[in-house]
């Protein structure tokens, strides 16, 4: 259990940080806010992983 809060944080920690910036607690976001941060971040990671390995094939 303890691998899977790890990985949780791990994959949260983009949105974590930017609702601590502005100084939004997790309960007042209602994850809205971290929920795009993190699709947009991730998406991101995502993208530069893949579009090299396309392009090279």
């Amino acid at each position: 259990m303890g691998f899977l809060k790890g990985v949780l944080a791990v994959f949260l920690f983009p949105g974590n940080l930017v609702i601590r910036a502005i100084g939004i607690t997790p309960e007042q976001d209602g994850g809205i806010v971290r929920s795009t941060v993190n699709m947009i971040v991730w998406g991101l990671v995502m993208f530069a992983i893949l579009v090299p390995t396309v392009i090279m094939k």
